[in-house]
C-alpha cells in the first residue's frame, strides 16, 4: 500500500523542487498515473479491501493538489510577488471524505485568508481579491490541463459561493458570510464533507473551525428534510441512475443514504465529520440511525469502488469478474452480492 498523503506529498515535492512548472506537471501526473494503476492492480488481484484503495486514491489526489498548488504558487509569484495570507484549497464530496474511485472528479472550493487591502509585492503586484483568483485559476489548470503524460483530473468547482457566476476563489470572511446568510440547504449539506488540504496547520484549524460553526448554526429541521427530499427529486428527474448497477444514484444508493446523514448532521449538529463512516458511528451512538447503516454504506462503497473498475460507465460487469466482485464485497457469490445490495 502506498504511503499516506503527508508522505506522498513530501516525495511529490522532492520530484518538482527546482524544476519548472511545466515539468513539474508532467513528473505529478507520471507519479499519479503509475500508482492509479498499481492501486487498480492491488484491487483486482484482491490483495486490499476496496475502501482501503478509496483511502489510497484520496491520499494521492491530496498529495497532487497540495504538490501542484505549491509549485503553480512558486511560479505565481516570480511574476507577481508574494503577500501576505494563504491559500486554502477546500476539499468536498469523495475527496473531502476520503473515499475516491479512480474515476472520480475533485470537487474543489478555494479560498483566501488574507486583508482585503493588501498587496502583492513584485514587478506586477495585485490586490489580493485579483492574487488569489489568477492563482487559483492557474491550480485548477496545473491540475485538469492534459500534458504529453496525459490528463490528471476532473476539477469541479462548481460549488463555491454563487456557484459558476461566482468569484472562483473568494475570501474566508466572505465565504463564512454567504454560508451563514445566503447559502441553500442543498449548499450546506455538501459543507458536511469540507476538509481542508492546503494551508498552514494554524489555517487549516481555523478553516475547520469556521465550517463546524456554520454547520452547527441551530436550523428548521422540517425545512431542512424538506429541503433535502425537494432536492433528492430534483436530482432523481435531472439525473437519474444509469442503470441497475449505479450503485450511486439508484434508488437505495449511496446518494440516499448520503442525504439522510446530511439531514441528520444538520438538523442535529451531531456527527459533524467529513468521513461519512465516523459520521455514521457518531449518529448510531445518539441513537438517531441503527447498526445497520455503517454496513450498508460500506458494501455500496465496496461495490462503487470495483465497479467503477472493472465495469466503467455503471454497466453490468462481464460474467468472469463476477467471483472477483462478490468476493471483494464480502460475499461467496454473485448472487448473494445481488441480493445483499438488493
Amino acid at each position: 500500500l502506498p504511503p499516506d498523503a503527508e508522505e506522498l506529498t513530501d516525495t511529490f515535492r522532492n520530484l518538482v523542487v527546482g524544476a519548472p512548472l511545466d515539468i513539474a506537471l508532467d513528473r505529478v501526473r507520471r507519479q499519479v498515473g503509475e500508482r492509479r494503476f498499481a492501486l487498480g492492480v492491488q484491487l483486482i488481484a484482491a490483495h486490499r479491501d476496496p475502501i482501503t484503495i478509496a483511502e489510497a486514491y484520496s491520499d494521492l489526489a491530496e498529495a497532487a493538489v497540495v504538490t501542484l498548488a505549491e509549485a503553480t504558487e512558486r511560479e505565481f509569484a516570480a511574476t507577481h510577488g508574494e503577500i501576505d495570507g494563504e491559500l486554502i484549497i477546500l476539499a468536498l464530496g469523495r475527496l473531502g471524505g476520503r473515499a475516491l474511485t479512480n474515476a472520480s472528479d475533485l470537487d474543489l472550493i478555494l479560498l483566501f485568508d488574507a486583508p482585503l487591502d493588501a498587496r502583492s509585492d513584485g514587478r506586477k503586484p495585485l490586490s489580493a481579491t485579483d492574487y488569489y483568483n489568477r492563482l487559483g485559476s492557474r491550480i485548477v489548470t496545473a491540475l485538469s490541463v492534459p500534458t504529453a503524460v496525459g490528463p490528471l483530473y476532473v476539477v469541479d468547482t462548481r460549488l463555491r459561493p454563487q456557484g459558476s457566476q461566482g468569484m472562483l476563489a473568494v475570501s474566508l470572511d466572505a465565504f463564512d458570510a454567504y454560508q451563514r446568510h445566503e447559502a441553500w440547504t442543498w449548499e450546506h449539506m455538501a459543507l458536511c464533507r469540507a476538509r481542508p488540504l492546503t494551508g498552514s496547520a494554524e489555517t487549516r484549524a481555523k478553516v475547520a473551525d469556521a465550517v463546524r460553526s456554520i454547520l452547527s448554526v441551530k436550523r428548521d429541521a422540517a425545512k431542512v428534510r424538506a429541503d433535502a427530499a425537494s432536492m433528492r427529486l430534483e436530482m432523481a428527474r435531472h439525473k437519474p441512475p444509469s442503470g441497475p448497477f449505479d450503485i450511486k444514484l439508484g434508488p437505495g444508493g449511496l446518494v440516499d443514504l448520503e442525504f439522510a446523514v446530511h439531514t441528520l448532521q444538520l438538523t442535529t449538529g451531531l456527527g459533524l465529520d467529513p468521513r461519512l463512516e465516523v459520521a455514521i458511528a457518531s449518529l448510531h451512538e445518539a441513537g438517531l440511525l441503527d447498526e445497520q447503516v455503517d454496513p450498508d454504506l460500506r458494501l455500496l462503497s465496496r461495490i462503487l469502488v470495483t465497479l467503477r473498475l472493472v465495469a466503467p460507465g455503471c454497466m453490468e460487469p462481464a460474467p468472469q469478474s463476477w467471483t472477483l466482485v462478490a468476493s471483494l464485497c464480502g460475499h461467496d457469490s454473485w448472487n448473494a452480492l445481488m441480493a445483499a445490495a438488493d
